[in-house]
């Protein structure tokens, strides 16, 4: 299946929905090495699965427009940069284009005959508006793959309708089995909506390029950020559909399993003994009772459990997380403190798997990001460490279509395009 695809990524052409320059991948290339990406993006979803894409060596131009992606100036700062941006924009290309101009829509589209992807989560209409939709990008390059990320999809009575991560959290039901009784629905911390969507996006867009090196043709992928929320509820919705049950938070405990967070003396552990064995050993770890382990596994889950939580509270209270979490591994029990964010990213395993990292900012700036979650097909380039600046490529990117330097000027006099490296000589002291 991977020969097809670097077969087909190969032999196509301009308008045949493969870059020019597209080879096959060699070491430090990356397993998308040779697909061309065009990303239409703001936020998070779909600049994190652009991102995603590039991180594994695509080619992905990120098209913004003049002064660029609102996104560069969002909250926390470092600096005066953006660590929001700097998040999810890695290992790309910028460029900046006005796409209401006739001129900078065509700039976009001859860009577009030589890609392989669009991918994009502007509003439902908002690409055929632009003139930049799948029906008119598919008739010049039928190669092409659109990945159009929304709140609800492209169809439906909510499709023009706005949405946000907590927006998605709420409608979903993921809140309303979130939090406890007393607290009522809660969301997730981190924005888990947008990205859910940015690595569906990731998978549909593979499956559409491995379908192309087959057929020959491309496809419009209608992504809905409520449609793949939604999926994450699980049993929960037999429960409500089938059994009748509406399902209610229950904090951290794991209602159908004996599975909770237990106070320790410097903060909480979780504990989740769930297999045979691991119960035997923790109820002998802890020091429960015999009744315990000889108990009906529904008493525990039921009447029992809040009987034996405090008889487990009462051995995890007068030690330190660390010696718990040591005593209950060596015997085989699933466990792990529960720690905060600043915590969490100073834990030298996720550093030395990658699974967090350093980036460069447009000022030069070192910042840590999360890294690329899977290691294999890892482009090893120093773009994929860079961050780059709003319209940074635009002058190089429109070089590459066969733009010569007098028509660079004149889009870039006219404020078509913008390309923060032109500027000085486009417009020199005193004009």
């Amino acid at each position: 299946m991977e020969a097809a695809l670097r077969r087909d990524l190969r032999r196509r052409g301009p308008g045949e929905g493969g870059s020019p320059r597209a080879t096959i991948a060699g070491v430090g290339e990356g397993a998308l090495a040779g697909v061309r990406v065009l990303e239409l993006g703001l936020a998070i979803a779909a600049p994190h699965c652009a991102q995603i894409l590039a991180d594994h060596g695509a080619d992905v131009i990120r098209v913004e427009p003049l002064g660029g992606d609102k996104t560069r100036f969002a909250l926390p700062h470092i600096g005066g940069e953006s660590l929001y941006f700097a998040a999810h924009n890695r290992a790309k290309r910028s460029i900046a284009i006005d796409l209401k101009a006739e001129a900078g829509r065509e700039a976009f589209l001859r860009l577009a005959d030589t890609a392989d992807v669009v991918v994009t989560n502007f509003g439902a209409e908002v690409p055929d508006r632009l003139g930049v939709g799948y029906e008119v990008l598919s008739a010049r390059n039928p190669g092409i793959v659109m990945a159009h990320i929304t709140g609800f999809g492209t169809t439906g009575e909510e499709r023009s309708f706005g949405a946000y991560d907590g927006i998605i959290q709420s409608m979903s039901g993921v809140a309303s089995v979130t939090g406890t009784t007393e607290t009522g629905p809660t969301m997730v911390g981190p924005f888990v909506a947008d990205h859910v969507a940015a690595m569906q996006a990731v998978i549909a867009i593979l499956l559409a390029l491995t379908e192309r090196a087959t057929t020959g043709r491309g496809t419009m992928l209608d992504l809905s950020m409520l449609d793949g929320y939604t999926s994450v509820l699980a049993h929960h919705v037999g429960e409500a559909l089938d059994l009748g049950v509406e399902p209610e938070p229950s904090g951290n405990m794991v209602t159908i399993a004996f599975a909770n967070t237990f106070p320790a003396a410097d903060g909480l552990v979780y504990v989740a003994p769930l297999a045979p064995d691991a119960w035997r050993a923790f109820c002998e770890a802890t020091e429960l009772p015999d009744w315990v382990l000889a108990a009906d596994r529904r008493f525990i889950l039921e009447d029992g459990r809040p009987l034996v939580e405090e008889a487990v509270a009462r051995w995890t209270r007068t030690r330190s997380r660390d010696e718990i979490v040591r005593a209950l591994r060596a015997v085989g029990v699933p466990c792990g403190p529960v720690n905060s964010v600043g915590e969490a990213v100073r834990n030298p395993l996720l550093w030395s798997r990658g699974a967090l990292t350093k980036v460069r900012t447009p000022r030069g700036q070192e910042v840590s990001v999360p890294g690329p979650p899977v290691a294999f097909g890892l482009a090893d380039t120093d773009r994929g460490r860079r961050v780059p600046a709003a319209g940074e490529h635009t002058c190089e990117v429109l070089r590459e279509l066969g733009y010569d330097e007098e028509a660079l000027a004149a889009l870039l006099a006219r404020s078509v395009i913008a390309d923060p490296g032109a500027e000085p000589a486009t417009h020199p002291q005193g004009a």
